[in-house]
């Protein structure tokens, strides 16, 4: 059961009157509380029909929170399209329930999208509220670049109770599908911000039930640094137990903006912005269905795993626009080099903003948070625009993108509280779908033979720091710091096993003494094989593989007066992408393209590879050398 005592109040109340007394019976601790923590499994970034790009006038998504939370535990849910008689055509259900969910609907527009989920409306605007490509265009401008009383009539009044009113809703929803030691939801929004195109959304996450009366917007704080600056007076100040993380995704959408030493306004960050940033920003989203933002690179480049799910566009100017031209591709837009940039601002600023953690998510808009097996790709975005004719057969989404990943983290229980904690300190890892296992300790006085030990995690925990933490000061003997890396297969489901672990890395990067960016990646267990890897006619996998793999490895060239990071990456052997499955399943033929229906036409598209490998990333563990001993 959920928290109880949750009642729902006139909207007119606000907030704060709508949780009182809902929370407090919740506070007991779990059963199966562990000291040594255990990996949860979720989703921070599940879009319903709240969110104007979603909902059912804009985007035919017709559920809400409710059936986002009860999706999340394994109920099943109607997608679309519908037919004539508003019956789904389509529907889909998690083999293995989530361990936690935030709903984050798109701030913007709530008001908007509220006003026009009624069919009699026909005030300020009204035009806006049939879906079309062009009144889809409209509502997105809304209160950015469009007067905001271009739909909500002057003074905003007939938006205004709208907002609260759908506001009091998603935290209502969230409240009453908390389940402690069950199933943890979050109260949580998507801040949309943009600049030039150029992307820079955070999801905003809250600790528990004290939240502001109303999510601070794009249309209210236009910049990151005005979010943050607006959850210090709107949450953090004047809220007793109101606290908040912003959680970055799709950098790889964002031309290099989204972690640039400068400010918005074109200003170089100072020690207090770094700090407050750090404070907000401790995670950010490596993977979900708009692509993958670890690094740059592919076929040829040193590190080639990072071609893993890339998006033939930088921004969203490009992918609506791109008779506008091309954005510079580099590495400034993924989180890599902003990890690399951090190191060189702690040196300048003597604060890392950019200190950030990994996890992953889906961005579904169809409400479907966790959806991201292979073989069961719901569409979490283009599903929105699937044709009534044929709808099981054809391809869901748009085939350059996937399903998504899934946010874990390392907790005593599942709790609110505990999950939070979590992500404060970093205890945390992405995973681009599978529920791969993977621990990542760093210490000085790790146990060559630690793989062997029963007591493996109370060593890692006892004699180091896991993934997120911070080792500091060389050893006294000037030994290399040791990693403590372990990983195991997914077990998978009944319809789909869990692929085998091919190889576990390290990551490293520092800056050394001439101010230059460094990188090296080390495989330190498993092994590649030679051959083919994945029959791509029936999508069997050939490699055999490991189930589990560890090692305790140490920096052959560590420098202990130069600052580094380190990151644990494990990656499973080839096999077939989601939109190959559904290709060889409906036996389609490339020999004639323009003869397939269009609903298949993107299992010809021979930019998008027809194998992935399926991987895991952990947060980082960053040295710092004393400070008299940094290398200038």
């Amino acid at each position: 059961m959920g928290c109880s005592g949750v009642k729902r109040l006139p909207a007119s109340l606000g907030v704060a009157a709508l949780l009182l007394g809902s929370s407090a019976q919740c506070a007991a601790a779990c059963n199966d509380f562990s000291a040594e923590r255990r990996a949860y499994f979720g989703d921070l970034h599940v879009h319903t029909r709240f969110s104007q790009d979603a909902s059912w006038r804009m985007g035919n998504t017709r559920l809400g929170p409710d059936e986002a939370y009860q999706f999340a535990r394994g109920h099943r849910i109607d997608l679309p399209p519908y037919d004539a008689l508003g019956e789904s055509l389509r529907s889909v259900q998690l083999q293995r329930p989530l361990d936690f969910l935030a709903v984050t609907d798109h701030a913007e527009a709530l008001d908007a999208v509220r006003v026009c989920e009624n069919p009699a409306y026909d005030g300020p605007g009204a035009w806006m509220c049939h879906s079309s490509p062009w009144t889809r265009m409209a509502m997105g401008l809304v209160g950015r670049y469009l007067p905001v009383d271009t739909l909500c009539g002057p003074g905003d009044v007939q938006c205004a109770l709208a907002g609260a009113e759908v506001w009091s809703d998603i935290v209502l929803s969230a409240q009453q599908h908390n389940a402690p030691c069950d199933f943890s939801t979050f109260i949580g929004y998507e801040w949309s911000g943009l600049d030039g195109g150029a992307n820079l959304h955070r999801n905003v996450i809250f600790r528990n039930s004290a939240v502001p009366a109303a999510p601070v917007s794009a249309r209210d704080a236009r910049t990151p640094e005005a979010l943050w600056a607006a959850l210090d007076e709107h949450c953090r100040d004047s809220i007793d137990g109101c606290e908040a993380v912003t959680i970055p995704h799709n950098a790889n959408l964002s031309q290099g903006r989204m972690f640039s030493p400068m400010t918005t306004a074109g200003v170089r960050m100072t020690p207090a912005l770094a700090a407050q940033r750090a404070r907000y920003e401790r995670l950010a989203e490596l993977i979900q269905h708009k692509g993958d933002s670890e690094c740059y690179g592919g076929v040829g480049a040193e590190d080639e795993l990072c071609g893993f799910e890339k998006l033939p566009y930088s921004s969203f100017v490009q992918k609506y626009l791109p008779f506008l031209g091309e954005a510079p591709a580099d590495d400034s837009r993924y989180l890599r080099e902003a990890l690399r940039e951090g190191l060189r601002l702690q040196r300048e600023l003597g604060e890392n903003p950019f200190a950030i953690g990994f996890i992953g998510g889906t961005d579904s808009h169809v409400a479907a948070g966790g959806a991201v097996a292979e073989d069961n790709h719901p569409g979490h975005h283009g599903a929105q625009h699937i044709s009534g004719t044929g709808a099981a057969a054809q391809l869901p989404d748009r085939v350059e993108q996937n399903p998504g990943g899934l946010a874990v983290l390392y907790a005593e229980e599942n709790s609110r509280d505990a999950l939070y904690r979590a992500m404060q300190r970093r205890e945390a890892y992405a995973t681009s779908g599978p529920r791969i296992q993977l621990r990542f300790f760093g210490g000085w006085n790790y146990e060559d033979d630690l793989c062997e030990r029963v007591d493996l995690v109370a060593q890692g925990y006892a004699n180091g720091v896991p993934m997120g933490g911070e080792l500091r000061a060389a050893d006294r003997n000037g030994r290399a710091p040791a990693f403590l890396l372990a990983a195991m297969a997914d077990t998978g489901t009944a319809s789909l096993p869990g692929g085998a672990l091919q190889r576990l890395q390290v990551i490293k990067a520092w800056v050394d003494a001439e101010g230059e960016s460094r990188e090296e990646i080390h495989d330190v267990a498993g092994s590649v094989e030679s051959g083919a890897q994945v029959d791509l006619k029936s999508c069997q996998p050939l490699a055999r593989g490991y189930r589990k793999l560890c090692t305790v490895w140490r920096d052959p060239e560590f420098s202990p007066a130069t600052s580094a990071l380190y990151y644990a990456r494990v990656v499973e052997t080839p096999s077939c992408r989601w939109h190959r499955r559904i290709c060889v399943a409906n036996a389609v033929n490339c020999d004639d393209v323009e003869a397939l229906p269009d609903g298949f036409k993107g299992c010809c598209d021979e930019s998008v590879p027809d194998t992935v490998q399926e991987r895991a990333w952990s947060s980082p563990i960053w040295y710092r050398p004393a400070s008299s001993e940094e290398t200038r």
